[in-house]
């Protein structure tokens, strides 16, 4: 009995930590959508978190109907000439009868100006990326700076040999600014067998130390100088707020930059699609962060609730930079499809499209995509239960 309550507290923490992750991550892409939407002169017809048949909501005063439906992925903004939540059928056949004037004195989407289409479908992604960016700075502020501090140096290694001492504080590496110790880390990593000058802060004074990392004996592609560090938040800087909104846009800029790097490896064949996540994946993550937050040893139950909340939001800022990103390929469905299709419109002089072609277009968006999640399912379930395959 005590195993299945168990279980099923565990079930819960998991589903609950997924959907109000995700729930966010929704709400604030198409809020975006939204909010712009509406600057332009867009008449919104309804806003879903979720999808399926509503739940609950409300409508305001002016005529958007508000709701959360019961099928707990995904959500929408439906503009006022959408016949279906994803605005890429034809228009409403209310749209179809009136003239483009009157299409668009009502606030019809497809009416309006092609800049103001094009910015109100980007609003979404770049949205996400605002968030993303704000979430960090947050997170910086609350928890500080990560201090690229030397606590441990193993007998031996090459910080041993070129005279490291626990104390140490990196300030620059070869004369770049190392802002943390998961930017040291990564100097090392990318160097072995190089020699790397390292300016460190030893009590009152600031001396050079010439470190050679080591080739990792799991993998010779990466360095090693054989240190530890405690990244408990007794060892961790204070920061100024716009020291932090610094950090939120280098931390989304970085996520950015190795979500490139990895895809463009992987259409390559540099490096396998295996780290590709679906639902289920995410799902997974979600509730191992909020599982380790709520198991933590030694904690009051505000000190709990605490650090859940801060870990919730760094997985929030990590899969809003995700979707966003993804949002933005150039496939039919999605934002950069319509963008996509904004630009070709604008180089044919504003005239949109052909019907047809944007119908057969969609289909093969809407089949990559249905590929793509069958391939990250896929993925989640290999790696939750490897003799599936």
């Amino acid at each position: 009995m005590a195993e299945m309550l168990q279980n099923l507290q565990n079930a819960l923490v998991y589903l609950g930590a997924f959907v109000l992750v995700l729930s966010v991550v929704v709400f604030v892409h198409e809020f975006g959508h939204f909010r712009i939407g509406r600057w332009c002169g867009i008449a919104v017809k309804s806003f879903s978190i979720g999808l399926g048949s509503e739940w609950f909501g409300w409508t305001d005063k002016h005529g958007t109907r508000w709701k959360v439906s019961r099928i707990p992925l995904g959500g929408f903004v439906s503009w006022i000439d959408d016949s279906d939540g994803t605005s890429t059928l034809p228009a409403s056949p209310e749209h179809q009868a009136l003239s483009d004037e009157e299409a668009r004195q009502r606030g019809h989407f497809r009416a309006q100006q092609l800049w103001k289409r094009a910015i109100t479908v980007a609003a979404g992604p770049l949205t996400n990326f605002v968030f993303a960016i704000v979430a960090f700075a947050i997170l910086a502020l609350v928890m500080g700076r990560d201090a690229p501090r030397i606590d441990q140096v193993q007998p031996g290694q090459p910080a041993s040999e070129a005279g490291l001492l626990p104390g140490d504080v990196v300030q620059t590496v070869d004369g770049r600014v190392v802002r943390d110790f998961a930017a040291l880390q990564g100097l090392i990593a990318t160097s072995p067998g190089q020699t790397l000058s390292f300016v460190v802060r030893r009590g009152d004074v600031v001396v050079t130390v010439p470190v050679t990392p080591r080739p990792h004996p799991d993998n010779e592609q990466v360095g090693m100088i054989g240190v530890m560090h405690d990244s408990s938040m007794a060892n961790r800087e204070p920061i100024p707020p716009h020291a932090a909104l610094a950090e939120g846009a280098s931390a989304t800029w970085a996520i950015l930059s190795q979500t490139t790097t990895y895809l463009a490896n992987v259409v390559t064949g540099r490096e396998s699609g295996a780290q590709i996540a679906g639902p289920l994946g995410i799902l997974n993550v979600s509730g191992q962060v909020a599982s380790s937050a709520l198991e933590a040893p030694e904690a009051t139950w505000s000190q709990k609730a605490l650090f859940l909340t801060l870990s919730l939001l760094q997985l929030a800022a990590v899969l809003s930079v995700a979707v966003g990103f993804v949002n933005l390929l150039p496939i039919p469905i999605l934002d950069g499809g319509h963008l996509l299709f904004y630009g070709i419109e604008a180089l044919r002089g504003g005239k949109p499209i052909p019907p047809a072609a944007q119908e057969w277009a969609y289909r093969a968006g809407f089949a990559v995509m249905a590929s793509l999640f069958l391939f990250a399912t896929w993925n989640d379930i290999t790696r939750l239960f490897p003799g599936a395959h």
